[in-house]
């Protein structure tokens, strides 16, 4: 046993063990450096035009986990698929930015009635660009109280055309 426990078998131990400890440490580096450059080609994107691929890179951000790195690729593409992993003032920014791309009557309808949506009223006024007619679809009563610009705007002129 004392023939095991030496100084040069410790140090072969060390050895091994530290260079075990960096090669872990480098791979999971490099697993993080991908995001990381994907992370920063997003950003760039903002002030250069000329990226490639960049639906490719978006799409690879979307599925990451981390929601701090993948909201502004979810953001770009509208997609909503992932929303669970948001919290909610994240999660309704981007179905805002999937129902105003898509400009779909239904989900701009659901959103404007959704008293928890925090942007209901940006919804509305979307809803009612499509037609002006759907100010008695979100104002059935029209007793509310309306308190944006230009819902006001359209409220008035709905009734000066009735």
């Amino acid at each position: 046993m004392e023939k095991l426990i030496n100084k040069k078998n410790i140090a072969i131990i060390a050895i091994i063990g530290f260079f075990l400890i960096s090669l872990s440490y480098f791979l999971i580096s490099k697993s993080n450096k991908d995001t990381e450059k994907y992370f920063d080609i997003y950003l760039a994107s903002l002030y250069n035009e000329d990226i490639q691929d960049i639906d490719q890179k978006m799409t690879y951000l979307s599925k990451i986990e981390d929601p701090n790195v993948s909201f502004f690729a979810d953001l770009n593409l509208a997609s909503i698929e992932n929303l669970d992993k948001y919290e909610k003032l994240d999660r309704d920014i981007i179905l805002l930015k999937k129902a105003i791309i898509d400009l779909d009557p239904g989900t701009l309808k659901s959103l404007s009635l959704d008293e928890n949506f925090i942007f209901s009223d940006i919804a509305k006024i979307y809803y009612l660009n499509l037609d002006i007619n759907n100010f008695d679809i979100i104002y059935q009563d029209n007793s509310e109280k309306i308190e944006n610009f230009f819902i006001k705007a359209i409220s008035r002129l709905k009734n000066e055309n009735s």
